[in-house]
């Protein structure tokens, strides 16, 4: 995993999004397919906000879409915190206008989520197992491939992940795919995850189908829905590991 596969520990939500991704995305010199969907991303608590994030093949662009408050702030931070790849620096992508090409996805994901459960994702938290892989890099989640746009494209429908930790600590992230997903009130189906389960899909040793079929994720809801979403989870681990 390159140094820019995950964030620094100290960097807020806010600097990791509109700081971070982009100078990452330019230091990776990986660049998705045209196609790829714009997303949006929702955290919500102290610290949160609200941006569309959208890969191009020049620059990683993310634009917020409410206002910054007065008292909050700027995310532009020192570049000894962030890093400084060879690139332009990433206040000069914030705010920048995209154009999607012909037949593109836009909108077409929209990620809710706390800060603390975005933040969990990067950070060592006693009472979670690994949420990312150790060999994944953040880019390898931005920079989609054409076998997952397809993917991406049959999806429709709003899905929520629930992993219970130690404690009672619950990670959640709801997230919505295509038309009827983005307009849907609530989630159509819910997974539920225990520990030792997560764990071993972390780490390779549980393809995300397999925990399907032995019944190891609790599954509430639409099953054909949650069946695409683990098709598009194994395609990501097929990536990594060809």
């Amino acid at each position: 995993m390159s140094s820019w596969g995950r964030p620094p520990a100290d960097l807020s939500a806010h600097e990791i999004i509109e700081s971070w991704l982009p100078r990452a995305f330019e230091a990776a010199h990986r660049r998705p397919s045209p196609d790829s969907p714009s997303v949006r991303v929702t955290l919500s608590g102290p610290g949160g906000g609200d941006w569309d994030v959208c890969a191009t093949e020049e620059a990683l662009i993310v634009k917020p879409r409410e206002p910054r408050p007065r008292n909050r702030p700027s995310s532009h931070v020192d570049p000894d915190r962030v890093g400084s790849p060879p690139a332009l620096p990433a206040a000069d992508h914030r705010g920048r206008a995209w154009e999607p090409s012909e037949g593109s996805h836009v909108d077409r994901i929209w990620l809710r989520q706390s800060v603390a459960d975005f933040l969990a994702l990067f950070r060592e938290e006693p009472d979670l197992p690994a949420l990312l892989p150790p060999d994944t890099d953040v880019m390898d989640l931005l920079c989609v491939d054409e076998g997952r746009i397809a993917l991406l494209a049959q999806i429709d429908g709003r899905i929520s992940v629930e992993i219970q930790g130690r404690r009672r600590r619950r990670w959640a992230l709801d997230v919505a795919f295509g038309p009827s997903g983005l307009r849907a009130g609530r989630p159509r189906s819910t997974v539920r995850v225990d520990s030792r389960t997560c764990e071993e899909l972390s780490s390779g040793t549980l393809a995300a189908l397999q925990a399907l079929l032995a019944g190891r994720l609790q599954v509430e809801g639409d099953r054909a829905l949650v069946m695409q979403v683990v098709m598009l989870a194994g395609s990501v681990h097929r990536a990594r590991n060809p």
